[in-house]
């Protein structure tokens, strides 16, 4: 039975949270496929700052190596920027799944115009980057901050689909996306992407929903063990 772990680099998240975003995940998996959260508690309870990030690498390379193929047949990352993403690669004994790499390559082809909706200014930064080293993607007309970091959204989910709305409105609006791409793992679980494909009409791209799909499907391709 194929198992898939989604790693969060992260201590902020109680079993309560844990498990909402787990229940989210679950209904997204094929038949004959599980799925548990790795977090960790040695690091920042969440990304608030730029430090946090490099904190949060430091940890997550450290433990991804006692992580084999007798706990999972792949990981995703749980970050929709792939922070460190080439870095937990080469730590990994298992393939790792990047929401934002796989994401943008799916955005280029939907639409020509992409914008990113994050949560606060560290994740616009985060986006730059992954923006600057991802070649196969459309032209990013814009990289939105909601001025909303994840610590408020999971105390507050309705404050985040407030501005979650309203960044994503002014995307296709003022900046003339024709494809979002919602920069958070946080934003899927809000349960409002479907209202904004059908309100914005442009594709929103849900990293939590391409990652687990990819994570199959890189499952199925593994020979078996």
């Amino acid at each position: 039975m194929p198992h898939l772990s989604y790693f969060v680099p992260t201590s902020g998240y109680d079993p309560q949270e844990r498990e909402r975003r787990l229940a989210v995940m679950r209904p997204l998996l094929a038949p004959g496929f599980t799925i548990d959260m790795l977090t960790l508690s040695n690091t920042p309870e969440f990304l608030d700052q730029a430090a946090d990030f490099d904190a949060a690498g430091r940890a997550a390379r450290a433990a991804l190596g006692a992580v084999g193929p007798d706990i999972c047949d792949v990981i995703i990352s749980g970050g929709a920027l792939d922070p460190g993403l080439r870095e937990l690669r080469a730590a990994a004994r298992v393939p790792i799944v990047g929401p934002g790499e796989v994401s943008l390559f799916l955005a280029r082809l939907l639409g020509r115009r992409l914008s990113i909706v994050t949560v606060d200014e560290h994740a616009v930064a985060a986006a730059k980057q992954m923006v600057a080293e991802m070649k196969d993607r459309p032209e990013v007309v814009s990289i939105r901050s909601m001025a909303t970091p994840v610590r408020q959204i999971v105390a507050d989910l309705e404050r985040g689909r407030q501005a979650l709305r309203r960044e994503a409105t002014a995307a296709v609006q003022e900046d003339g996306a024709d494809v979002l791409y919602l920069g958070s793992m946080t934003l899927p679980t809000l349960g409002i992407t479907e209202e904004l494909q059908r309100t914005l009409r442009v594709p929103v791209i849900d990293p939590l929903a391409v990652a687990l799909h990819a994570a199959q499907a890189v499952a199925l391709a593994l020979p078996p063990r």
